[in-house]
């Protein structure tokens, strides 16, 4: 089996300056929503500060398509989409700390989220599951590359039309009782 090839130093590190420059704007944009909010309206900016984490996420997510080494991007997606859901599920259940009497919209924010957060693990088992099966492949894939080639001489001489078919020996037919005694 072929040795993986080491990631050039060079790309290493490009994917962290990536990622740092990812938390940097995601943090400022964050803090401008935040502040973007009067004190008595922070309950709305953190609503919204969970919403762009997931947002982001899924942007980190399709990210990982244009990287020969994901790890940067899908780290970023998970801590995203962590952060996203965490904040929406304390901001929304802790709603009345804020002096927010939402009732039973709150309920149905927290079920929504709930629903949603199901919706995004079914998605990741599935896709997890694609990411298996194709490694899988691959492997086959490898083995049948390392195997030697068969020459064109074996090949056309195995399949050659004037090669007779060969088809296993009749069987004999089972009877079970003796044939009949002739006078």
């Amino acid at each position: 089996m072929a040795t993986p090839t080491p990631t050039p130093t060079s790309t290493k590190w490009n994917a962290i300056v990536l990622t740092a420059i990812f938390l940097v704007v995601g943090a400022i944009l964050f803090y401008l929503i935040y502040l973007a909010f009067p004190s008595d309206q922070h309950f709305y900016g953190l609503v919204w500060i969970g919403i762009l984490a997931l947002v982001l996420a899924a942007v980190c997510y399709l990210a990982e398509s244009f990287s020969r080494d994901p790890a940067a991007q899908r780290s970023l997606a998970w801590g995203f989409f962590g952060m996203g859901f965490a904040v929406l599920f304390l901001t929304i259940g802790l709603a009345p700390s804020y002096g927010i009497s939402l009732g039973v919209w709150q309920y149905v924010g927290l079920l929504l989220t709930a629903i949603a957060l199901g919706v995004a693990i079914a998605l990741i088992g599935w896709r997890m599951r694609a990411v298996r099966t194709t490694e899988r492949r691959e492997a086959v894939r490898e083995q049948w590359r390392e195997r030697p080639a068969p020459s064109a001489f074996t090949y056309a001489a195995a399949n050659s039309p004037s090669v007779p078919a060969t088809a296993p020996p009749p069987t004999p037919p089972s009877n079970p009782t003796p044939p009949p005694r002739s006078p």
